[in-house]
């Protein structure tokens, strides 16, 4: 038997399950990996022997990636003014450069830039791991003769840039920068500043770059507080809470947190292609946190991978609704390539530790073997002899119409008869139709007439 512990600087962070795991060559395979995957992976094998010890096998992860930016500061100094960014970086080699503007402060007497190790904490897994960092400090000599600006400071590695703007004033906005929902959940984000004359203001909430809505906070004691009910992906994204102040010589000092919401994964777009005799299925879908591997099945049965299927998941931008806004966020797409594809149910099945989402491809037929089914079908329909049920309906209509016309041919008859016996009688009323008269009025609602004729002569209506 065998299994894999995930830790980091001696600090338990998970288990990993069968998802993760080829149970015959224990290999284990991450689809996705970033900084939250680093640390060290125990291997513990043990056997049904008692005699024999059980052997556990390290190895260590390290995750490359652009730098991340986990705190900042401002913090008086006598007459300096000293400005600090606290971040993350794996590689350890990266470059920072502070500007004001487009002005670089690298070498200006009136600055200096410092960098050091420190001690960071990150949240893996919704673990708190504590692991070495850096924070850069700008000092800003004899400050206070300087007016209010905002500062730059470029943090740069081989994977990435990061641009953290920090304002050089002796006031902070209190606000975490990171916070976590899970979905159905309800949170509060606490924006304090603590600044004479400061006036809170809406809310902006964004993401990708693009503006959601306003929303409005509570002001209470100092604070701005925003609460977001029953959390849910459409939420996800930056929360920027903002002031207005005329003391601190701009129009709006603002902070932003950045709402990380979890909860199961859904599904964005799905297709699918032919190319000559080869059937691509595809499935876009957005996960947070990361999803496991994607599972394709084949009527309900998981798909043998080799010449017949290829599976292929990589990264995609997916688009999302947030609040009737679209937005481009990063997503996955899963494809499915099938050779000479039969008929029956393909189902895309992707899953995350908050539940499960699928999609299901249905084959009915192929389009030439449908043609030709509906072909033979109707040449067996024009050769072949009536049916008992077609002799049924063919024998009550030639009944139905000898009904009619014996009905008819009895009318006729009878009407002849009654002509025959009555020729006065005809004759009077041919003699006596109505014509139209013109001192005759006509009333159109119950289509009678109003004669001026005298009461002793009789009205005659020819009835047809």
């Amino acid at each position: 038997m065998s299994g894999w512990i995930h830790s980091r600087n001696g600090k338990f962070i998970r288990e990993l399950n069968t998802d993760f795991i080829d149970e015959e060559t224990n290999i284990l395979h991450f689809p996705f990996c970033d900084h939250g995957d680093s640390g060290e992976y125990i291997c513990m094998l043990t056997t049904d022997y008692s005699s024999l010890p059980s052997i556990n096998i390290s190895t260590h992860l390290l995750v490359n990636g652009p730098p991340i930016v986990l705190n900042q500061q401002t913090e008086d100094d006598g007459d300096d003014l000293i400005l600090s960014v606290m971040f993350y970086s794996i590689p350890y080699k990266f470059d920072i450069q502070w500007f004001l503007g487009n002005i670089s402060l690298n070498g200006d007497p009136q600055y200096t830039i410092t960098v050091k190790n420190t001690t960071v904490e990150l949240k893996q897994y919704n673990v708190d791991v504590a692991t070495e960092g850096f924070i850069s400090n700008l000092t800003i000599h004899n400050f206070k003769g300087l007016a209010s600006a905002v500062y730059n400071c470029k943090m740069s590695n081989t994977y990435g840039v990061v641009v953290e703007e920090v304002v050089s004033r002796p006031v902070n906005i209190d606000l975490q920068r990171l916070t976590y929902c899970n979905t159905s959940g309800s949170i509060n984000l606490k924006c304090t500043l603590h600044l004479v004359g400061a006036i809170s203001v809406p809310w902006i909430h964004s993401n990708a770059g693009e503006t959601i809505r306003s929303l409005e906070g509570r002001y209470i004691n100092n604070s701005n507080i925003l609460t977001i009910f029953f959390c849910n992906s459409q939420d996800t994204g930056d929360y920027t809470c903002r002031w207005k102040t005329d003391i601190s010589g701009q129009a709006l000092l603002e902070k932003t947190s950045t709402l990380s919401v979890s909860g199961p994964p859904f599904i964005t777009s799905h297709s699918q292609s032919v190319d000559k005799f080869d059937t691509v299925l595809s499935v876009s879908f957005f996960s947070q946190p990361f999803p496991n591997d994607p599972q394709w099945q084949y009527n309900n049965e998981p798909v043998a991978l080799g010449s017949k299927f290829l599976q292929t998941t990589t990264y995609s931008i997916v688009q999302i609704k947030q609040h009737r806004v679209i937005v481009n966020e990063e997503g996955f797409m899963s494809n499915l390539t099938v050779h000479n594809a039969d008929f029956g149910l393909y189902k895309c099945i992707v899953q995350n530790k908050f539940g499960q989402v699928h999609h299901l491809f249905t084959f009915e037929q192929e389009q030439n073997e449908l043609s030709t089914s509906t072909t033979e079908a109707t040449t067996d329909t024009t050769t072949s002899q009536n049916s008992p049920g077609e002799s049924i309906q063919l024998t009550v209509i030639i009944a139905i119409s000898s009904a009619v016309f014996g009905i008819v041919t009895v009318g006729v008859c009878i009407i002849f008869f009654i002509k025959r016996i009555s020729p006065k009688k005809s004759a009077s009323y041919n003699n006596t139709i109505p014509t139209r008269n013109e001192d005759k009025s006509y009333n159109t609602i119950d289509m009678t007439t109003l004669s001026n004729i005298t009461d002793n002569e009789g009205d005659y209506v020819e009835v047809y």
